[in-house]
C-alpha cells in the first residue's frame, strides 16, 4: 500500500511539472490554431507592432488561402497565410507566401554603354475592404469590384458603378513602398474618365513624400543614381546624387524610383516586409479609424469582409486572388 502511495505521488508531481512547463512556455511555442474557413480571426493583444516574430503571433489563428489566377491562362498563385491581431487603437495583419525571388527593380534603367533601356517589375500584396456597409462585397468579395468581363484585359478595372460605393485598397509594393515602411493606401470608385480604365483607382490624399519616378527631362534615362554605388537596388530620398555616366559600366542597373514614406492619408498603412528562404513575410499595421473619408473603419466586434491578392514580379493584371469572400472577425 505504501509503495502504491509513493508511485501515485511521483505521477502527480510529474503531471504538475509538465503543466507548469507548458504554462511558462518551456520548449517550442505552440502552433497557432487554424481559423474557420474563409475567416481571419483577429486576436486582442496589449500592443500591435510590425514585428513579424512577436510572441503574440503564436496565438493568432492562421488562415491559409490558395490564390487563383485572375486572368485565364495564367498560373495560379501561392498559398497566402494570414494572421491578425489588434489592440485598443490599431490592427496588424501578417501575410506570408512563397516566392522564389525578391523583386525590387521595377522600371529600372539598364545601361548598355551608350543608352538606357527600362524594364522590371515588383512583388505585391493587396487587401481590399469596403468603405461603409456593402452587401454585394459581403457576398462576393473582390468579385464585386472587379469589372473584367471584356476579352481585352486592358479594359479590366477595379471599382464600382455607383458614386456611393467605394473600396479601400492597401497596396504593398516590394520596390516602391516597402523600404520606406508603408503600403500605398488607395481607394476605388467609379471611372473618372470612361476612356481610362485606371481612372477608377485613386491614391489617398497626401501632403508630401511617396515614391517619385527617377527619370530625366528627356525621358531617356534616370536623373539620379545612388550615392551608395551602382550595386544599390533602391534609392532612398537623401541618397540620390546626379547621374554620372562616367561612373557606369555596361550592364549597370539604376533603380527607377526615389523612395520616401508618404505623409498624409496615403501613408496610413505602415508596413514591414522581409524576403528570406524563398518567401515573403509582410506585416501591415493601421489604426482602426484614421478619421479619413477615403479609408475603411474597423469596429471591434463587427465582422468585415475583405479580399486579398498577390503578384509575383508583375503588374495588376497578373495578380492571383482569393476566389471567395473572406471575413475578418474579432476575439478577445
Amino acid at each position: 500500500m505504501k509503495r502504491l502511495f509513493v508511485v501515485l505521488i511521483i505521477m502527480i508531481v510529474g503531471l504538475l511539472a509538465a503543466g507548469c512547463a507548458g504554462a511558462t512556455g518551456g520548449g517550442a511555442p505552440a502552433a497557432a490554431p487554424a481559423s474557420q474557413p474563409n475567416t481571419l480571426t483577429a486576436v486582442k493583444v496589449d500592443a500591435v507592432s510590425l514585428d513579424a516574430n512577436a510572441d503574440y503571433w503564436n496565438k493568432a489563428p492562421k488562415l491559409a488561402i490558395d490564390t487563383k489566377a485572375a486572368m485565364e491562362g495564367n498560373p495560379d498563385g501561392p498559398t497566402v497565410t494570414l494572421q491578425a491581431v489588434y489592440d485598443n487603437a490599431a490592427i496588424a495583419i501578417r501575410a506570408e507566401w512563397a516566392d522564389d525571388t525578391e523583386t525590387l527593380l521595377k522600371n529600372a534603367w539598364t545601361w548598355d554603354g551608350s543608352a538606357f533601356t527600362k524594364s522590371g517589375d515588383e512583388d505585391r500584396v493587396m487587401f481590399a475592404w469596403p468603405i461603409g456597409n456593402n452587401a454585394e462585397f459581403s457576398s462576393k468579395g473582390c468579385a464585386a469590384a472587379c469589372h473584367n468581363t471584356a476579352e481585352n484585359y486592358e479594359e479590366w478595372w477595379m471599382g464600382s458603378d455607383n458614386e456611393s460605393v467605394r473600396y479601400d485598397n492597401w497596396h504593398w509594393k516590394s520596390a516602391r513602398t516597402n523600404a520606406a515602411g508603408y503600403a500605398d493606401d488607395q481607394w476605388w470608385n467609379v471611372l473618372a474618365d470612361p476612356a481610362n480604365f485606371e481612372s477608377s483607382r485613386r491614391n489617398d490624399a497626401k501632403e508630401s513624400g511617396g515614391y517619385a519616378d527617377n527619370v530625366n527631362d528627356e525621358k531617356s534615362g534616370p536623373r539620379y543614381m545612388s550615392k551608395n554605388g551602382t550595386d544599390a537596388q533602391l534609392i532612398m530620398a537623401g541618397e540620390e546624387v546626379e547621374l554620372d555616366l562616367a561612373a557606369l559600366a555596361a550592364g549597370d542597373v539604376i533603380p527607377g524610383y526615389v523612395l520616401s514614406k508618404a505623409v498624409g492619408s496615403r501613408g496610413d498603412v505602415e508596413a514591414s516586409g522581409v524576403w528570406a528562404d524563398g518567401k515573403w513575410v509582410v506585416v501591415l499595421r493601421r489604426v482602426l479609424d484614421t478619421g479619413h473619408d477615403d479609408d475603411a473603419v474597423f469596429t471591434v466586434g463587427k465582422p468585415m469582409p475583405f479580399g486579398v491578392s498577390v503578384v509575383d514580379n508583375g503588374g495588376g493584371v497578373d495578380h492571383a486572388t482569393s476566389p471567395e469572400v473572406l471575413t475578418l472577425q474579432w476575439t478577445n
